[in-house]
């Protein structure tokens, strides 16, 4: 009787073992993947910042902000910049191949994988309401308009068709500076007849209210970006 076992036994536990081997592959192959991810995400978003850096020297920039929402939820920004052209919401995408515009999702065709991702528009007018509910807290700043731009840091990216306020790297820079209108490239900044710019006060106050509402929870924005990771829907 024993000895009829032992062979079962082997193979049960052979088989066991291949499939053990095929779920600790698959978590490492789909961790690995998240770490790639994140790091075209981090490397864009260094991109932008950096390019503010020079494009606005004087400005006051904050990258990664969060801000806890009134119904308990926290949302995440990538830049806001404060500048005498305004207050400016970013948001980074580093997102390449051709980008098939949709109204709630989009679709990223590259080689042969295939990306669907919430609208960045969309996403970044949801940013626009938290931060304008932030401003409208305090009588100085309450009245300041915020305004938004994504922006896709890849050079081999084209969209299906153009979107009002979004734009490439090297477009950012000239796209606020003319008003929000794209300029061709190489054209010289114009200025807005009558255009009321922003003030160092008017910055300096933007920048307290903004500071005094930002979420440093380290357990919060944790559970944001684990939730923001289930969002996306990827079809390789």
């Amino acid at each position: 009787m024993s000895e009829s076992i032992t062979p079962f036994l082997l193979v049960f536990l052979s088989v066991d073992a291949v499939a053990l081997f095929c779920l600790l592959w698959y978590l490492i192959r789909r961790e690995t993947k998240r770490k790639k991810v994140l790091h075209y995400g981090d490397k864009a978003e260094e991109s932008v910042a950096q390019t503010i850096r020079e494009e606005f020297p004087g400005s006051v920039l904050f990258n990664d902000v969060y801000f806890t929402m009134p119904n308990g939820n926290t949302t995440q920004i990538d830049h806001i910049l404060l500048c005498k052209w305004g207050v400016f919401v970013i948001e980074t995408k580093s997102h390449n191949g051709k980008i098939n515009i949709g109204k709630k999702d989009w679709v990223q065709m590259y080689k042969d994988k295939v990306v669907y991702f919430h609208s960045p528009v969309l996403q970044n007018e949801a940013h626009q309401k938290a931060l304008t509910r932030v401003l409208k807290q305090n009588r100085q700043t309450k009245n300041f308009e915020v305004k938004g731009v994504v922006v896709f840091t890849s050079l081999h990216v084209h969209f299906s068709q153009n979107v009002p306020g979004v734009v490439r790297l090297r477009e950012l820079g000239p796209y606020i500076k003319n008003g929000e209108r794209r300029a061709p490239r190489g054209a010289a900044v114009t200025a807005s007849p009558g255009k009321k710019y922003l003030t160092r006060s008017n910055i300096n106050a933007l920048e307290k209210q903004i500071r005094r509402y930002c979420d440093k929870s380290p357990s919060r924005r944790k559970r944001h970006d684990k939730a923001m990771r289930g969002r996306n829907r990827n079809v390789i």
